[in-house]
């Protein structure tokens, strides 16, 4: 089914939302998809999520972790409230991103048309590793 301008309009008033527009509102800072990912990974302390990101400063960093929660994606926790024991972790909500990064882990895997960068073999086992990692069924 294709909508045409003028459905999509139709839906966009009647909905009063866009679900594309409310997703975005959750990944757009350039930052969000890779602290995910860390997160998914098991990373969960602050500087952890700075490894090998040169351009990232504690001042943006801070600042997306804090959207993230006001999002509901992560929350926080210090038992001891030293900064160095403040631990951040997915939520329910930020859980249920598994299903979208394994979609574009997919994407990356299949569109390497080339070759360039993975073998048949290692494109199996990225698959998996992930399907693992991100509890995908």
């Amino acid at each position: 089914m294709v909508l045409s301008p003028k459905k999509l309009i139709y839906y966009e008033k009647k909905y009063e939302r866009n679900p594309l527009e409310d997703i975005t509102k959750f990944i757009s800072n350039k930052w969000t998809l890779h602290i995910l990912r860390d997160l998914f990974l098991g990373k969960s302390h602050f500087n952890e999520f700075k490894v090998n990101r040169l351009s990232l400063d504690n001042k943006a960093l801070a600042r997306c972790l804090k959207t993230m929660q006001d999002n509901d994606l992560i929350y926080k926790t210090n038992e001891d409230d030293d900064p160095k024991n403040t631990e951040y972790f997915l939520t329910k909500k930020g859980k249920s991103l598994n299903k979208v990064f394994y979609e574009l882990l997919l994407f990356a895997i299949e569109n390497d048309t080339d070759n360039e960068y993975y073998s048949e073999h290692e494109k199996k086992e990225l698959k998996e590793m992930y399907k693992e990692i991100l509890e995908i069924e």
